[in-house]
């Protein structure tokens, strides 16, 4: 059965997340909770059916599990930086203000990919599978924005 469908389900999960390594994830974890669950199964329909639904649900509670995983992050940034705004004096808000205004201002595919990898963490390759650029691209990119950030933050005289 793995043999028979895992390019299949895999090139079918591509085309709804366009991420080839959450597509690989979810076909495998589909076909995981099938060998361990294989004696409580009762499959009603084809058992292709079933695989692309199974598949498809998977998706669904990877994707609801990031988005939750995501929201705990952004949340923990944000207090972090609440805490340093209020323990510190207006230097550091100057600072942060800075760089966010420097981020805002970077050109919008330079600022997805400094998103994608300063912000979600994600890896210049993950970055470059999921735009579908080269890696190259990524590094100057991110060279580029670092560059601006670095010069926001600069003394002013």
């Amino acid at each position: 059965m793995y043999e028979m469908y895992y390019n299949e389900l895999c090139s079918y999960i591509y085309s709804l997340s366009r991420n080839k390594q959450q597509a690989e994830d979810v076909v495998q974890n589909v076909m995981l909770k099938i060998w361990k669950n294989k004696k409580k199964l009762n499959i009603n329909t084809s058992i292709k059916n079933y695989l692309y639904k199974a598949c498809y649900y998977e998706l669904i509670d990877s994707y609801n599990k990031n988005k939750k995983e995501l929201n705990y992050i952004e949340q923990i940034q944000k207090n972090t930086l609440d805490v340093f705004v209020e323990e510190d004096n207006d230097f550091i808000k100057k600072k942060i203000n800075r760089v966010q205004a420097e981020i805002e201002k970077l050109p919008p595919k330079c600022k997805e990919i400094f998103v994608l990898n300063k912000i979600q963490g994600f890896k210049y390759k993950e970055v470059a599978e999921q735009l579908d650029i080269s890696v190259k691209t990524v590094e100057a990119q991110m060279s580029k924005a670092m560059s601006r950030i670095k010069e926001a933050l600069e003394p002013i005289d």
